[in-house]
């Protein structure tokens, strides 16, 4: 009983901790980081980065 109570706590804490980030939105800089991990991946293109980054830095 006392294991799912931990893990439950556990559960909440890690959704709270997302709720928060998520609301408290992210910096420029943050975004262009998100933006090159994704180009460096392969999942978008130069040119996207480059609007991501003008997005992020108006």
């Amino acid at each position: 009983m006392g294991e799912r109570q931990v893990a439950a706590a556990q559960q909440y804490k890690t959704a709270q901790d997302d709720y928060i980030k998520q609301v408290a939105g992210t910096s420029p800089a943050e975004q262009i980081a998100q933006a090159k991990a994704l180009l460096d991946t392969g999942a978008i293109s130069l040119s996207e980065f480059e609007t991501l980054k003008a997005k992020a830095l108006a």
